[in-house]
């Protein structure tokens, strides 16, 4: 008797356990199912559609944002590049730093465009000259690497100065590695022209620079 009470009791409590891990793995499916939910949502918190209407209607923003969506949805032809390429140039008529960064980019690389050097040079540098820090860290590599526009070290170190002040972190490390390789002299005229770019807003004016 005393048998039968402690298998059914046994049996009782393992019933118990099931039904906890039950109620425990559905309890994570409905989680994982409402965080999967959710980040599904996010991600299409913008339709295309709605990117689409907003570009025609002028916003140089919703141009970027359309631009660079269609630039990379590689589910799709990549006939896109072209639509892609017309957008961003689009928002960066209409002002879109962003999108003159984006093209100059891919001016510099050849990815879905003509390799083009000299566009390359014209976008990063109107998008730094209009204040943006990434754009300025872009010229200063142009201006390290000679490519677009003539090489030069010292306007480099001033881009990259220039980013830096602007909170760029990725520009401190580039201008650091600059410093170590200019003269006293070199490290001098680049700060003053770095001072230079920062009260003309980037345009270079009559400053003249020392090439090496």
């Amino acid at each position: 008797m005393r048998f039968a009470i402690f298998i059914a009791g046994a049996l009782s409590c393992i019933l118990a356990v099931i039904l906890a891990v039950i109620w425990v793995v559905e309890a994570s499916d409905s989680s994982s199912s409402i965080a999967f939910t959710k980040t599904v949502e996010a991600k299409t918190a913008i339709p295309e559609q709605e990117l689409r209407r907003a570009a025609e209607d002028g916003d140089p923003n919703a141009q970027f944002k359309l631009g660079s969506l269609l630039f990379h949805d590689l589910s799709r032809s990549t006939k896109n590049s072209a639509e892609a390429v017309k957008w961003l140039e689009m928002a960066a008529e209409n002002g879109n730093t962003d999108a003159m960064i984006f093209l100059g980019r891919l001016s510099r690389t050849g990815v879905g465009i003509l390799q083009n050097y000299s566009q390359a040079s014209n976008w990063i540098q109107l998008a730094a000259e209009k204040g943006n820090p990434e754009g300025m860290l872009e010229m200063g590599r142009l201006c390290r690497d000679g490519v677009g526009v003539e090489k030069s070290l010292v306007m480099a170190y001033a881009w990259f100065n220039r980013a830096a002040a602007e909170h760029n972190l990725d520009a401190v490390n580039e201008r650091d590695s600059i410093a170590k390789i200019l003269t006293t002299e070199e490290l001098k005229q680049a700060q003053q022209l770095s001072s230079e770019l920062a009260k003309n807003h980037g345009k270079l004016g009559a400053v003249t620079v020392k090439n090496n």
